[in-house]
């Protein structure tokens, strides 16, 4: 089983494209089962966030090629809160999603590509998104917590918490910052947690706070989309459990592996030799193309 983790999306159609297209053939090319996990924010902001929305609910549901687990963002959050009435709304406001968050660009494509029934069905879809994901693989003897922007106190083997459960503890795990003065830590000492929500400005897109043990895998999708070309850098974990390390590919707009880097506390660069390796299933001549449903 390999596992790999992708965060902060926001519409960038050329990133996805390109994972799904690196993943898609490395999964033809071997015989271990592959999940990737989407943790969070998939939408908002991007051109394509309504059709690459569409097209993770249709793999999901339609089980196509690889496995993909979805989890909840605060974009996601923002996007089943302003769908309800008012006296069940609670945090934010419709505008601050629609008009101060980017959701406009993703409420207005899907009028666009679906109907009113499957729109209220892709609400559904998010809806039913867990909080976080704890896995069996681990980094330096602690379990690895995957979830948007804070670790829970208390981590369940199977994460009960969806978004529709829609309480303070939701809006904490997917909302809190480390310079939010109500946050003491983004991670749990008890676990090796991996963050998005925040954006890293390094070109390899991560950044790992030795303090709290925590890794932050929020790339430049956020600013590219709003015209911070170089802000052009998105990383790709992989979970490497038997060799007590993760595998970080960073992916650029430009259908391109830029960087490869062995992860244990430190980042270790891959020589051109390993990553070649990883570029064969992204085919050099092939150019970024518009996602299509």
């Amino acid at each position: 089983m390999k596992n790999f983790i992708v965060s902060d999306l926001h519409g960038n159609g050329n990133i996805y494209y390109s994972i799904i297209n690196y993943l898609e053939n490395l999964n033809s090319d071997i015989d271990e089962d592959i999940t990737l996990y989407i943790n969070g924010d998939l939408i908002d902001r991007g051109d394509y966030s309504a059709e690459m929305l569409l097209d993770v609910k249709s793999r999901i549901e339609n089980n196509n090629s690889f496995n993909i687990e979805y989890l909840a963002g605060n974009h996601e959050l923002m996007m089943y809160q302003a769908s309800l009435s008012m006296k069940d709304r609670k945090w934010p406001r419709l505008d601050s999603w629609f008009l101060y968050n980017g959701g406009k660009k993703t409420k207005d494509k899907l009028e666009e590509l679906v109907s009113l029934e499957e729109e209220l069905d892709v609400i559904k879809f998010i809806s039913n998104l867990k909080i976080y994901h704890k896995f069996k693989e681990t980094l330096n003897n602690k379990n690895i917590v995957l979830v948007h922007a804070k670790c829970p106190k208390e981590v369940d083997d199977i994460c009960r918490l969806r978004i529709k459960d829609n309480n303070m503890k939701t809006y904490r795990y997917l909302w809190s910052r480390k310079e939010d003065s109500f946050v003491r830590t983004l991670g749990n000492e008890n676990y090796f947690t991996i963050v998005g929500h925040t954006q890293v400005f390094n070109d390899l897109g991560y950044k790992y706070d030795k303090l709290d043990n925590v890794l932050n895998i929020d790339g430049g999708c956020a600013g590219y989309a709003y015209g911070v070309k170089e802000l052009d850098h998105t990383p790709l974990v992989e979970l490497d459990n038997k060799n007590n390390k993760l595998n970080i590919l960073t992916f650029n707009n430009n259908n391109e592996i830029i960087y490869g880097n062995y992860f244990n506390e430190e980042s270790i660069s891959m020589n051109n030799n390993e990553l070649d390796k990883h570029r064969k299933y992204l085919k050099s001549n092939s150019k970024v193309k518009k996602l299509t449903l």
